[in-house]
Parts: structure tokens; sequence; C-alpha cells
């Protein structure tokens, strides 16, 4: 279902009007209570959202920065927003046939100087800030050969945009916009019974999420949730 059929129905179950609530306003409720859900969901069960990305290699580049939630891409669409990176594979030859996994490294535990290592045979990557750092060095430019395993944060949506959370889940955010809203209003016994809602709704979907198969934990590098 599109945002813009869940304003709609939003406004005839509330009976609200787009004079009392505007289609900027309510999207703006919409997208803040929902990455309260997204926080929530990552809080009980990290690997929800657990995916990956793919990336081009260039040659001789040894950086390559990691986009932040608010970047956007040639068509001007917001990109993908990785908050923890798991692990990563590469390929070093237009040949290969195979993505080959390489480890992380702390650099505080590197013995030689960074750029000793671009030319040496050592496969492994560095983190630092928003950038991963791939040594060696690549020989060659590869199109979408280095790829990224982790979490990553579902963008905001636009009034046009379809939902990516599942449905069961999105109820949360519904009710927390009517608390926002019936706040805003001064409507204060609605937005009570709205928040007590949303709190039981979120009650819910931990319980939900509590029982699916849980996978051995991995050994992850620093969170990039500070990258906002």
């Amino acid at each position: 279902m599109t945002i813009t059929q869940e304003l709609i129905d939003f406004r005839v179950d509330n009976s609200v009007d787009i004079a009392q609530l505007s289609d900027v306003v309510w999207l703006r409720y919409y997208n803040d209570w929902r990455d309260i859900l997204i926080d929530k969901i990552i809080s009980i069960k990290e690997d929800f959202f657990y995916n990956y990305i793919t990336w081009n290699i260039a040659i001789n580049q040894v950086e390559y920065t990691i986009p932040l939630r608010w970047d956007l891409d040639w068509a001007g669409n917001p990109m993908w927003w990785l908050i923890k990176l798991k692990s990563l594979s590469r390929k070093f030859k237009t040949t290969d046939t195979e993505f080959s996994k390489i480890d992380g490294r702390v650099l505080e535990n590197l013995e030689n100087d960074l750029e000793t290592y671009e030319t040496l045979n050592e496969e492994f990557f560095t983190l630092s800030d928003n950038s991963v750092f791939l040594y060696p060095k690549p020989t060659e430019s590869i199109t979408w050969w280095l790829k990224m395993y982790g979490i990553i944060y579902p963008i905001k949506l636009a009034i046009w945009d379809t939902e990516t959370i599942l449905s069961q889940y999105k109820k949360a955010i519904l009710v927390y916009v009517a608390y926002r809203y019936f706040s805003w209003r001064s409507m204060y016994n609605e937005a009570q019974m709205q928040l007590n809602l949303f709190y039981a709704e979120c009650d819910r979907i931990a319980t939900s999420l509590s029982w699916r198969i849980q996978s051995p934990k991995p050994r992850t590098l620093p969170s990039l949730s500070h990258l906002t």
C-alpha cells in the first residue's frame, strides 16, 4: 500500500480532513515514529534488516566512502544507509568467478604504515569514520565487485512511496501518528488512548520477534549509526 493510501485511510479512520492535517505534517509524523519502530526492531532482532549492497571497485582506489542517510544517488533518490558493517567480500580480478571474503583489521593493531599494505598480498580492510579502506589496492576497475554485508536502515519515505515494513508491524506507526495529531490538537484523552495502543503494539511486536529463529551472533565491526 502506498503512503498516499495510508494517509487517505488515516483521515477516514480519525475523522480528519486535509485542512486539519496536511500531507507534509502527516508524513513528518509518520517518518519520525517509523524510525522509532525501526530502532526498536533492531534492538530486539538486529538481523531483521540484514542485507548486502554492492559497490564498484576502481583501479588504485583504496578508500570507499559509505553514503550517509541523506545522501542521494545520481538520479536524486535517497541511498541505502549501512549502520553496521558485518563482513566484506571483493573480487580482485575481472577473471574472478567468485567473491573472496576478507577480514577486517583495527588500525591500531597494524604494525606497518598503511601505505606499505597497498602493494602487499595481505588481503584485509579497515573501517575509519564512514569509509572502508581496501588492501592491497585494486589493480583493476570492476563494476559491482565490492560487496558489503550488514544492517541496512530503511530510507525515509516520500508521499508516493510504498511502505517496506511488514504490514503486521505498521499499525504501531499509525497509532503514534494519531497520538502526535491528537496531542497537537490538545485532545488529550484521545492522545493518551493512542499512546497506550502504541505501547501495546510495541509489546506485541517484541513478542512476535522473540520467537523468530535466532542466528549465531557474528563478530562485528564498530557501529556506523552515529553517521546521521
